[in-house]
């Protein structure tokens, strides 16, 4: 039970039926083979943008000079503000030029696994202040 309310909520925060639509759009002109390429590149670089957050999220901020509870604050805000944008029926974590950059990246041959799918649709801020709250948590119990 207590791994479940963490995975739970980093699900909602995630939202990876959200990001569906601008898949589709970024890839419109994708072959299937480049599209199961783009998905298999955007689920591994989110898998470790969120285990270096569990991992290594504690000694970035304390390297920086941030405390944990300035660090919750910010990521309690980030959380705040990403839960009102979708009781708007907003997406959580992207922007107007999120899709003008994406569609310049498929323009120019580039790939759009990274950026802007995973990062900052998939895994943005409040995903990995999530994560480094949840493990900071955990190292103490």
């Amino acid at each position: 039970m207590d791994l479940l309310k963490p995975l739970i909520a980093l699900l909602a925060i995630v939202n990876p039926v959200g990001v569906v639509p601008f898949f589709i759009h970024f890839t419109q002109t994708f072959s299937p083979e480049q599209r199961q390429r783009t998905i298999r590149i955007s689920s591994f670089t989110a898998f470790l943008v969120i285990a270096v957050s569990a991992l290594a999220g504690l000694k970035i901020i304390e390297f920086f000079g941030i405390s944990l509870a300035s660090f919750q604050v910010g990521g309690g805000t980030l959380l705040l503000i990403s839960s009102l944008a979708m009781l708007n029926a907003q997406p959580a974590e992207s922007k107007p030029s999120d899709m003008s950059d994406g569609e310049q990246k498929v323009d120019a041959g580039a790939s759009i696994a990274v950026v802007p799918l995973t990062i900052p649709l998939l895994t943005g801020p409040a995903t990995i202040s999530t994560i480094v709250i949840y493990a900071e948590k955990t190292r103490h119990v």
